[in-house]
Parts: structure tokens; sequence; C-alpha cells
């Protein structure tokens, strides 16, 4: 699976959007059942570091779930997921038909 992430990263152009930035904040400011969210930018990807008020895998795939049905363009979208003891790590890649993409690595303890 991780050859077929990277040959479709390969494929699009990754860009960072300030409306997809907003997007992002405003779905996980909404959210009650997080402590704290942090999102970065790396180069062409998003960092978003998420703390649960209480952690587990259900409440972590549920989260990332609800976040790729709000901003994934309906177009094509991609993930992977990494399960790290008290962490789970999503790598997440979404793009339109022109194939601009958003990437991101969103980790969630």
């Amino acid at each position: 699976m991780f050859r077929v992430m990277n040959e479709y990263l390969a494929k699009v152009r990754l860009e960072i959007n300030d409306v997809f930035s907003q997007q992002l904040d405003l779905f996980l400011s909404d959210r009650k059942d997080l402590k704290k969210y942090c999102i970065n930018v790396s180069y062409n990807k998003y960092v978003v570091d998420v703390h649960l008020k209480k952690f587990s895998i259900e409440a972590a795939d549920k989260l990332f779930c609800d976040m790729a049905a709000k901003v994934a363009y309906p177009y094509s979208h991609m993930s992977l997921r990494y399960n790290e003891g008290n962490q789970v790590r999503y790598r997440f890649v979404t793009c339109n038909e022109e194939k601009l993409a958003f990437y991101m690595d969103l980790v969630l303890s």
C-alpha cells in the first residue's frame, strides 16, 4: 500500500490552500471530543496533531472518517493507517479533477 500511495502522490500536484486550511480548522474546532489540536505546514504537506479526550482506536477511526468526509474532494482520495502503540497515524491525500491535491499526515493520540 505504501508504494501505491507514493505512486498516487507522484501523479498529483500538492498545494497548500487557505480554504482547505480553514475548512480543516473549522472541522476540528467544532469537535467536543478533542483536548487540543495543532495544524502545521511542512513543505507541501499538512501535519496535524490531535489529542483526543479519551483515546481509542475506534475513536481515532471515527474522527478520521468524519474528517475525510468533510474535507475530501469527491473526485479522489486515499489514506493509510498506522497503529503506533498509544497513537494512530494516517496519511491522507485528496485531489480534484485537475490533479491539485492536499496531503496530510494526521497523528491522533
